[in-house]
This record gives C-alpha cells, sequence and structure tokens, in this order.
C-alpha cells in the first residue's frame, strides 16, 4: 500500500497518542472491513484532518473517523413510544466493557 506522506502538519506526543487511540478503536468497531488497506488510509485521513482542525478528543476523533460507515452503536438503548423503529441498514456495533 502507498500512502502518500501529509505535508505542512506536525502534532505533539500527546496528540499522536489519542489519534493512535482513536484509529484503534474505530479499527475495532469496523472489524474485518478494517483489515482492507483502503479503509485504514481512509479512518487514518479523517482522524489527522480532523486533529489538524484541532480536534483533540478521542471520542470525537473516533466519531469523525467512522462517518459516512453508518455504524449504529449498540451499546446505547434505543426507545420507541408506539411504533416499531426502523431497522438501519448500518452496520451495529456492540461495545463491551
Amino acid at each position: 500500500m502507498n500512502i502518500a506522506p501529509i505535508q505542512d502538519v506536525s502534532f505533539d506526543d500527546e496528540a499522536t497518542r489519542v489519534m493512535g487511540v482513536a484509529f484503534d478503536q474505530a479499527c475495532s468497531s469496523l472489524r474485518r472491513h478494517a483489515r482492507t488497506g483502503k479503509v485504514r488510509e481512509l479512518l487514518a485521513k479523517r482522524i489527522v484532518e480532523a486533529a489538524r482542525n484541532g480536534e483533540l478528543d478521542p471520542a470525537r476523533l473516533y466519531l469523525q473517523a467512522l462517518v459516512g460507515f453508518c455504524i449504529d452503536d449498540a451499546s446505547v438503548p434505543v426507545v420507541s413510544v408506539g411504533r416499531i423503529a426502523a431497522t438501519p441498514g448500518c452496520a451495529v456495533v456492540a461495545h463491551t466493557a
């Protein structure tokens, strides 16, 4: 896989650590899909771009990386009142403690 270097950007050690945490978490959420180089590259680019714009919260970086993958976090309870909730055509991710 050829990875194009990102120019004119640098991050301190803490920012790099936080970005790594977000990347690892995003790869874990996508499981087998994150094994492909293109998916991993896209996740990394999204995290770097968000960090370049000043975002250094690992949870927000993680969410930015998953934008467009339509991940539904199954660890958040969904409450329906009087109607059957529509089932999205998305991946469902369950977080375990």
